[in-house]
């Protein structure tokens, strides 16, 4: 049994871990709800480290599950859009569950152990997660739990596989491996969510203070530096990738979203929501799809502003960020497939907004 898989609960950051960030200045505000570090007094600067070295930061709001049983390939791969039957031991994926008529009801990771999975969810998604999965658990040997007792440490940066070395796995996307630090068992996770080097580090909730510090004093020559959401999110805008709960939900398909080439096979055998994804990439398509918006100067915060074509709705800005990157302000919609690229939308209450392809084209010599 591993060491690390003992978790039978969802949790938040445990109160040391907290402390530790609070003592290194960490300010914490709400995002999409959930209470977490905003950020530690500079954002600016914690931009810098995730561009130029490496930015740490807790995720301990993951919603996770563990599945356990001799039929657990088996069960998940009938509900998510990714390929899970095939998984082995220190390997991952990501993908979507599905409702019956194809819509997202979450994105996940999945990372196969030796005699379990872990799913990482988005906060607050693992109670409905297991509560679906539970209606189609009827013959099948399969344990689906809550995990608490251990947490997501996250690594974003240039700088972040250095620092981790030699925890860090080699590999494709989502390869992870077993180490030690600290004292104690972790979990490495090569990550694939962020658009540029990342890694998760799956700890014990009980060392995770511990582990924060050590890598904090192990990378401070190199400029690694706790970051708060304030920061990511900016990272996240200008890498154009979308949100659950945020730029995407439960009233999209998964090929709205952007998302669609790293999360869905169509090799893979049949699974909840399979024929109507099907049906619309091999005879159909979207009449809507995620795109990057190039605000124009003086729109001001356009979040949660409608976009408009000749009068008409086309969507509505999920998320926005000033970009150091671009040096402009951009964001991210799911727009109605009138609004191409090239498109000058009008953003209501004043302001416009040129319709691009993702990712945004990059500055020459931009890193």
């Amino acid at each position: 049994m591993d060491a690390m898989a003992t978790g039978r609960e969802e949790a938040a950051a445990p109160a040391s871990l907290k402390a530790a960030q609070e003592a290194r200045g960490a300010r914490r505000a709400p995002l999409d709800g959930v209470e977490t570090v905003a950020d530690y007094g500079d954002p600016a600067a914690e931009y810098h480290a995730l561009r130029h070295a490496c930015g740490l930061f807790d995720r301990a709001a993951a919603g996770r599950l563990e599945m356990r049983g001799e039929d657990r390939l088996r069960f998940l791969n009938a509900q998510l859009t990714c390929d899970v039957k095939s998984l082995v031991p220190g390997a991952g994926r990501y993908g979507f569950f599905t409702s019956v008529k194809g819509r997202v009801l979450a994105d996940a990771t999945v990372l196969a152990l030796d005699d379990r999975l872990w799913l990482e969810l988005p906060a607050g998604r693992a109670g409905a997660i297991r509560e679906h999965l539970q209606k189609y658990v009827i013959v099948d040997r399969v344990v689906i739990e809550p995990l608490a007792e251990v947490l997501p440490l996250g690594l974003v940066g240039p700088a972040a596989g250095e620092l981790l070395a030699p925890l860090a796995p080699a590999g494709e996307t989502w390869a992870h491996a077993a180490g030690e630090l600290a004292g104690g068992a972790v979990r490495a996770v090569r990550e694939g969510r962020f658009g540029v080097p990342a890694f998760s580090l799956w700890v014990p909730a009980p060392a995770a203070a511990e582990v924060f510090d050590v890598l904090l004093q192990r990378g401070a020559a190199a400029g690694v530096r706790p970051v708060g959401w304030r920061a990511l999110e900016v990272l996240r805008v200008e890498e154009g990738r979308p949100r659950w709960g945020r730029d995407f939900g439960s009233d999209h398909f998964p090929q709205e979203t952007g998302l669609e080439e790293e999360a869905v096979s169509y090799a893979k055998g049949c699974y909840l929501g399979q024929e109507v994804v099907a049906r619309i990439h091999y005879r159909g398509g979207v009449n809507r799809h995620l795109r990057g918006l190039l605000f124009a100067p003086g729109t001001g915060d356009p979040l949660g502003r409608e976009l408009r074509l000749d009068g008409r709705a086309v969507g509505t800005v999920t998320s926005a960020a000033a970009s150091p990157l671009l040096d402009r302000s951009l964001g991210l919609a799911i727009v109605h497939r009138r609004a191409v690229p090239g498109t000058v939308v009008e953003v209501a209450g004043g302001g416009s907004a040129e319709v691009v392809e993702l990712p945004f084209a990059r500055p020459a010599a931009s890193g």
